[in-house]
């Protein structure tokens, strides 16, 4: 048996954003003991044939974590040892906002899937600023996921990303313009050549 298969009934009995937050909370309370090197020790693979070299960045391997796990970079040292090649944080938005209102998470079990309807909740920008500023490096690269404020109309989103981008991008490896938050407000609106190229020359410059 492995950890999952233990774990999995346990984690089954809490609605799914609450397992999810205590999975999270485990991997925080593990982050930077020696825990976390046992955890290195048996999961991370090194093999040069993994190695992915792309966008100026080497990836250890192919496999990486998408946003939306980590949305506030709180464990990207305890991904790193469990054997990921790149861990993405966010979606960060300029300021603190909370998401959608709960419940907003869902499993579908025959499916082995989640619905996700959690919006952009996170801390904003400065605190995850900050946080990845601080913190040792992982060993793997991190991604840093920008979105749009819910406060910012389209008009407004070139400057609400750069906001963003200033507050994080000293700690990031590499940036995702996320335009495509299907459960958030505005972004959609965001979808067409002239916004793109308004929120991405913005961020060039």
């Amino acid at each position: 048996m492995d950890a999952y298969d233990v774990a999995r009934p346990l984690l089954f009995r809490l609605d799914a954003e609450t397992a999810h937050e205590t999975v999270h909370s485990g991997l925080a309370a593990v982050q930077g003991t020696p825990v976390e090197r046992l955890l290195a020790r048996r999961y991370t693979v090194t093999d040069d044939r993994l190695t992915v070299d792309a966008f100026g960045q080497s990836f250890p391997n192919p496999v990486g974590v998408a946003a939306g796990f980590d949305k506030n970079a709180e464990v990207p040292r305890a991904v790193a040892a469990l054997g990921f090649g790149h861990v993405e944080v966010g979606g960060v938005t300029a300021r603190a906002q909370p998401g959608n209102p709960r419940p907003r998470m869902f499993r579908l079990v025959e499916d082995r899937a989640i619905v996700n309807r959690m919006g952009l909740n996170n801390e904003g920008a400065d605190a995850v600023g900050e946080r990845l500023r601080e913190q040792p490096d992982p060993g793997i690269p991190v991604g840093v996921n920008v979105a749009l404020s819910e406060t910012a109309d389209s008009d407004e989103a070139p400057e609400d990303y750069r906001d963003t981008y200033e507050q994080v991008a000293a700690g990031a490896d590499y940036l995702a313009v996320n335009v495509s938050c299907p459960n958030s407000e505005g972004m959609r609106d965001l979808q067409n050549r002239e916004s793109l190229e308004a929120i991405l020359g913005t961020l060039a410059d």
